[in-house]
């Protein structure tokens, strides 16, 4: 009964730390798990699919939940279509699920990203909303290496440098990959060959440090702020305090002359 509650109580709180732990468990599992487990897409769409739910239900976006069930269904059955329609497809299959999680990863940032503005109108920054902007950063990784999977799928060349594979097996080393290039630490061990695989990899470097620079590190200077008719109103209710003591000490000023005079007197 008591977890019930408060799964309850999660509707609509943008309470975004669940949503980060959702998608660094996207990250951690897709990585952890052995390249040969033929689960690995099904863990992968769940996951994601699961994350979204989470998402729209954390930030009270009912309004949103028709369209992106609809919208999904169509890319999903989209995707499908053409990934057994391209010729030279190696793994049908593979490329529609990655497609499928590219879709709920693209879509989760407006999810996120707009209960975290309602929230800042709301509340200002808070805690909730500084976990949600890094979940959106979290997420910039896993849409970008879903990217380099299914370049490689399409390249007739392998991804990386050194022969390595470009089946859906590669997942672990995509998301890694993505990981690593988006921190910028660039161990080297991966190393992308074809025209595209650079352009992203390149692109992603820049996102990733631009977005952290700029998004997190301005709503992490908010943090704890309020929002902005907060702010107004306690300036108004200390210009208050301070006017009522600067009219207290003018009346008490002639008291004190008139004490003075009789005193004299």
């Amino acid at each position: 009964m008591k977890l019930v509650e408060e799964i309850k109580a999660l509707r609509g709180s943008h309470r975004y730390i669940v949503v980060f732990v959702l998608v660094l468990a996207i990250i951690m599992v897709s990585i952890a798990l052995p390249p040969d487990d033929a689960g690995r897409g099904v863990v992968m769409v769940a996951l994601s699919a699961l994350t979204l739910f989470v998402a729209v239900y954390v930030s009270g976006t009912n309004a949103w939940t028709p369209r992106i069930v609809a919208g999904l269904v169509v890319f999903a059955a989209f995707a499908a279509a053409v990934t057994w329609l391209v010729p030279g497809i190696k793994d049908e299959v593979g490329v529609a699920t990655r497609l499928v999680v590219l879709s709920v990863v693209l879509v989760l940032p407006f999810v996120i990203g707009g209960g975290a503005m309602r929230a800042m109108k709301e509340d200002g920054v808070t805690l909730g909303v500084v976990f949600g902007a890094i979940a959106i950063y979290l997420l910039i990784a896993i849409a970008f290496a879903v990217t380099y999977a299914i370049i490689g799928d399409v390249e007739s060349k392998p991804f990386f440098a050194g022969g390595g594979t470009t089946d859906f097996d590669a997942f672990p080393e995509f998301m890694y990959f993505s990981v690593i290039t988006q921190s910028t630490v660039g161990y080297g061990d991966l190393v992308p060959v074809t025209g595209p695989g650079r352009a992203f990899a390149s692109a992603q470097a820049l996102m990733g440090q631009l977005y952290l620079v700029s998004v997190v590190a301005v709503v992490v200077g908010n943090f704890g702020r309020g929002t902005q008719r907060q702010r107004d109103m306690e300036r108004k209710r200390l210009k208050s305090i301070q006017e009522e003591v600067t009219q207290l000490q003018s009346d008490d000023a002639p008291s004190k002359t008139d004490d003075k005079d009789e005193g004299e007197g």
